[in-house]
Parts: structure tokens; C-alpha cells; sequence
């Protein structure tokens, strides 16, 4: 018997039923990281396109008006508006999707660092299971921060400057586009939202402390402005 870090006893049986588990919290997670890593470059893809057709837009367009005609064998003329909209609605879907994958990551690791612990009281003196643990984030440390702010800000922050660029570009052209700009306005506010409530969730912490210590930086500049 092998008292576990609540201080209930850990029989075998148990021990083994944990080991399974985590196997399969494991697995989980490894599929999670794929869907991850998957979903990253298909946003890639897709506000490279979204970018692109603010400068290049016939180029875009007929680049996707020839990859549905010869997948689809619809045509599809490449001056209308539908790429536009289609494109708004795959960087919302696809970037909502990646959101919730990366958050549900970063909790699986808080999971799978606690099964580890109760794992490694089996082995008193020695750490057997630290795959995902203590040791990577002790031998990787900067590079595991950097990927992390990869993921989670720098990322999300590209998102958010795309879709704020792009949509500056179409409300100039309202007159033309008129009621056709309703779906790219509702999408703008829906991935602009979802965007800095992600950012928020995983660095609200931080942000709190960067809005408090700014904060105290322009109370002390507006007491020297008026004393002057």
C-alpha cells in the first residue's frame, strides 16, 4: 500500500487503474495537441488568403473561384462578394475552434502534472513520470515560454490586427457594398470578442498586473504635471 498525496492509501489495484488512466488522459492530450497544431496552420492558410485579398483581391478571388470549380464543379464569379464573406466565416469557425482547443490544453497540463504526482509516491526518491511534468519545464524553460506566447498572445494578436485591418477596408467601401457588409461586421465582432476573451483567460493575470502597474505610471505623471 502507497499513501498518495490526499494521504488515502494507493493499493495496486489502484495504482494500476491510475497508471491506465493516465495513459489515456495522455492519449487525449496528444490528440488535443494534433488538432492544435492542425488548426494553427489552416488559420495560417486562411489569413493569408484574408489578408491577401485587401491588396490582391482578384488574385484571391480567382484562385478560389477555380479551387471550387474544379472541386465542386461550381462556378463561381470571381468579382462577387461571396469570397469575401466565406472567408470571414472560416477565420470565425476555424480561429473559435483553435481558441477552445488551446484552452482545453493548457488545463489538461494542470490535470496531467497532478496524476503525475500521485504516480511518482510510488517510487519513493525517484520521479518515473515526469513526461509531461517538472522536468521538461526545468530543461526547457525559454523555449517552452516562447511557444506558450506563440500559442496564446502573439498569435491571437496577428488575428485580431487581420481582422481589425480588414474590416477598417470595407467600412471605407460601404457605399458599394451596403447590406452585402452585415455578415463581415457580425463576424469582426464575433472573433474580435472571442479573441480577447481567450487572451484574457489565459493572461488575465498578467494583464491585470500591466494595467495596475500602468495605471500607477500615469498617476504619478499627472501628480508632476500638476504640480507644475
Amino acid at each position: 500500500m502507497q499513501q498518495n498525496s490526499t494521504g488515502i492509501s494507493l493499493g495496486e489495484a489502484e495504482f494500476n487503474n491510475l497508471c491506465s488512466h493516465y495513459k489515456d488522459t495522455y492519449e487525449i492530450h496528444l490528440s488535443s495537441i494534433k488538432q492544435r497544431d492542425t488548426l494553427f496552420y489552416a488559420l495560417l492558410v486562411i489569413l493569408a488568403f484574408f489578408s491577401l485579398q485587401v491588396t490582391s483581391t482578384d488574385l484571391v478571388n480567382g484562385a478560389l473561384s477555380n479551387y471550387i470549380n474544379k472541386e465542386f464543379g461550381v462556378t463561381v464569379d470571381k468579382s462577387s462578394n461571396l469570397f469575401g464573406t466565406m472567408l470571414w466565416l472560416l477565420v470565425f469557425g476555424v480561429s473559435s475552434r483553435y481558441y477552445q482547443i488551446v484552452i482545453q490544453i493548457e488545463r489538461q497540463y494542470g490535470y496531467i502534472h497532478h496524476l503525475e504526482d500521485l504516480l511518482n509516491k510510488k517510487y519513493t526518491g525517484s520521479r518515473v513520470f515526469t513526461r509531461e511534468g517538472e522536468d521538461y519545464l526545468d530543461k526547457y524553460p525559454l523555449f517552452s515560454n516562447w511557444v506558450c506566447f506563440l500559442y496564446t498572445a502573439a498569435f491571437p494578436l496577428i488575428i485580431l490586427l487581420s481582422i481589425v485591418l480588414r474590416i477598417q477596408v470595407e467600412l471605407a467601401r460601404i457605399e458599394i457594398l451596403g447590406l452585402g457588409l452585415a455578415p463581415s461586421f457580425v463576424c469582426y465582432l464575433l472573433v474580435g470578442t472571442s479573441t480577447i476573451l481567450y487572451i484574457a483567460n489565459l493572461h488575465g493575470t498578467a494583464l491585470l498586473k500591466l494595467l495596475t502597474i500602468s495605471s500607477s505610471g500615469l498617476r504619478k505623471i499627472w501628480r508632476i504635471l500638476l504640480r507644475r
